[in-house]
């Protein structure tokens, strides 16, 4: 199993990186079951309610010193219907991250593993939010970057992603074909930037990425993106952020019958975003265009906005609003995609200590397009987040 893969290559790292600086390790825990209704779990043309009980019992292992840092987190997302028992799932993840710095370089590599059900990632994937197939995800990251001058720095990332899609493709047919393209991505970036005040920063970054999927067809795609970026800090409590790009895409697909399908386009790729810290209230919006590899074995451009707010109303209580849409396309003139995806949910948290936290909350989720009916959902939830601060010694 690849999920056991991960232990192994986490000991070894962490036997790496010991040295004699002294360092600060930390066995913590997270354990925050949420309670929920839904009155159109599968956001169908046919409503479907259910009670839903989810649990994430997580293990955290950190060791942190001056110029390192090591981080794993491994768990099980456990989750029970009452009404829809076909749905009941018990998914592994671990998660590895490390960073490492010298007078002038960082380096810094992650990597993760996943199992869950294809509706919970639908919204980005293929809008199919009545699948149970089973996604299993593995991911790779390094990272690298040199401080050249006082001002100027260049960075370096690899990202490597593969899903691999189980033949459940809906509640009705468990044991039915795969109806999903099992995909892999590779993507490199390499940048510069610039400081230009103490303020305002200013870069370019180069990105390749390639994307191949098997399964019902097949397909490979290659895209160029060159992007200008920034990053200004108005004041201490408000910060922008961006970049704007122009991007190439080559593809071929090869159908289960006929001929091999290539096409080429070019686009734009951009994303700003705009944050505020207070001491009452807290806002993020972002707003992004970005292509997305999908189990139907294709590339999609997708549109985003999102906003966060946060607004604190004593020490123990806040009221918090996050929302999105989203419009999702295919990115070549082959295939067909045409979605919209709204998502709402106001929430009341309560901190009734250090560690214990209260959540009740709403959310209300709506999706149409040319291929789906117009659907929406309504959710009511609570959530008891608790979070074990853990032991902590120093060596």
């Amino acid at each position: 199993m690849k999920y056991k893969v991960m232990l192994p290559t986490v000991l070894a790292l962490v036997s790496q990186s010991t040295s004699l600086v002294a360092a600060e390790y930390i066995l913590g825990a997270s354990f925050s079951p949420t309670f929920s209704y839904n009155d159109n779990e599968l956001l169908n043309d046919e409503e479907e309610g259910s009670f839903k009980t989810e649990i994430s019992p997580t293990l955290i292992l950190t060791r942190a010193t001056e110029t390192s840092s090591l981080s794993f987190r491994s768990g099980l997302r456990v989750e029970r219907y009452t009404e829809l028992k076909d749905l009941d799932r018990e998914d592994p993840f671990a998660n590895f991250s490390s960073s490492w710095n010298t007078e002038r370089s960082v380096y810094g590599f992650s990597a993760g593993y996943s199992e869950r059900a294809q509706r919970s990632i639908a919204d980005e994937d293929t809008g199919n939010f009545s699948s149970n197939a089973t996604v299993e995800t593995i991911t790779v990251s390094p990272t690298y970057s040199y401080q050249l001058t006082e001002k100027d720095s260049i960075y370096g990332s690899y990202n490597y992603s593969d899903r691999t899609y189980s033949d459940a493709d809906s509640i009705d047919n468990p044991i039915g074909v795969n109806n999903f393209n099992d995909n892999t991505t590779h993507s490199l970036t390499g940048g510069w930037q610039h400081s230009i005040t103490e303020r305002l920063t200013g870069g370019l970054a180069l990105t390749y990425a390639n994307y191949e999927s098997s399964g019902v067809q097949k397909s490979e795609y290659d895209t160029y993106n060159f992007a200008v970026t920034s990053s200004y800090l108005l004041t201490e409590k408000w910060s922008l952020s961006g970049q704007v790009g122009y991007r190439t895409l080559e593809n071929e697909i090869t159908p289960a019958v006929g001929p091999v399908l290539k096409d080429e386009s070019s686009g734009s790729l951009f994303s700003f975003t705009s944050s505020y810290e207070g001491e009452i209230n807290s806002v993020n919006f972002t707003l992004g265009r970005s292509l997305n590899p999908s189990g139907e074995g294709v590339v999609n451009e997708q549109d985003k906005i999102s906003l966060s707010w946060q607004r604190n109303l004593s020490d123990t209580l806040s009221f918090n609003i996050n929302t999105s849409y989203q419009e999702t396309q295919t990115a070549d003139s082959i295939n067909t995609t045409d979605r919209k995806y709204l998502q709402f949910s106001p929430s009341l948290a309560w901190q009734l200590e250090e560690d214990l936290t209260l959540r009740f909350g709403y959310q209300y989720r709506e999706q149409k397009g040319s291929t789906v009916d117009a659907v929406d959902s309504n959710m009511v939830y609570l959530t008891i987040g608790y979070d074990w601060s853990g032991l902590r010694f120093s060596r």
